[in-house]
């Protein structure tokens, strides 16, 4: 994204598509624009398409104008890059400073990623796209932030230098997710990140998901479980991949095919 008119057209895809109007900058708008973000699915099937199919590494990374218009399309989303790429762009339009960070998890470094977004009084949030977060959280140095959700609790925990580590709190047990640092972050490292996300292990596999108001769902390969105030369930997608993952997840029919047939493609290879 170079130009002033290709940055308001995407975001213009954006606002018309859930019918919003950009132009205030205060807390309420933030937790608005948000949380019809987090509608958008996390999803790998147009990012293992991008890499099976052996496209140039240079047109794997998915601009924000590409996420957002076939989100509205096809159903489709993007990873944690691609999902937190294209909020940027839209918080930056509506008047907000954003700046991306970096975030560790069990499988690896910097593999994750987030935004730190600020409002005109200062005040500094965390808005995380790509674990599906739809409010944005405080980060207050030395204080910890809580949200409640269908399937349990996000408590977002202080250390030291500046860094939050994500804790998911349910039935009484608490596990860490990731550390997230603060420190400023260059394009050029955030592109970096992200061209060597596509060589991770989980790109081996198809993975969706996608928080309702109700409940959480996620798609790993044919595994289908749902998590929510009710309990768990657990449902095998094989039969017909390609129809279910569109009816749970609206993800069209034809982009799921596709990944399915590269998937199982890989899998015989092995």
């Amino acid at each position: 994204m170079n130009s002033s008119d290709e940055r308001k057209r995407t975001a213009s895809i954006f606002f018309d598509g859930f019918g919003l109007r950009p132009g205030r900058t205060d807390l309420s708008a933030l937790e608005t624009f948000i949380q019809e973000f987090s509608s958008i699915p996390w999803e790998n099937l147009t990012k293992f398409l991008a890499k099976f199919r052996g496209e140039d590494p240079a047109g794997r990374i998915r601009t924000p104008e590409t996420v957002l218009s076939q989100y509205f399309s096809k159903g489709t989303g993007g990873t944690c890059f691609s999902l937190t790429d294209a909020l940027a762009l839209v918080l930056t339009e509506a008047g907000f400073r954003c700046r991306p960070l970096m975030a560790d998890m069990n499988h690896g470094k910097n593999i994750h990623c987030a935004l730190l977004v600020e409002d005109p009084a200062g005040n500094s949030y965390l808005a995380d796209p790509g674990y599906l977060v739809p409010r944005p959280i405080p980060l207050r140095p030395g204080l910890s932030s809580e949200l409640e959700l269908a399937g349990g609790k996000l408590v977002w925990k202080p250390e030291e230098g500046g860094a939050f580590s994500l804790y998911t709190e349910r039935s009484g047990s608490s596990t860490w997710r990731y550390r997230i640092r603060t420190d400023p972050v260059s394009r050029e490292e955030f592109l970096n990140h992200w061209r060597s996300s596509f060589h991770q292990t989980g790109m081996n596999s198809l993975h969706i998901n996608l928080r309702e108001d109700r409940e959480r769902l996620s798609a790993h390969n044919c595994n289908l479980r749902r998590e929510g105030p009710g309990g768990n369930s657990n449902e095998k997608l094989r039969e017909d991949y390609p129809g279910r993952v569109q009816s749970y997840f609206g993800i069209h029919r034809e982009i799921a095919a596709a990944a399915y047939t590269e998937w199982m493609k890989l899998c015989q290879d092995r």
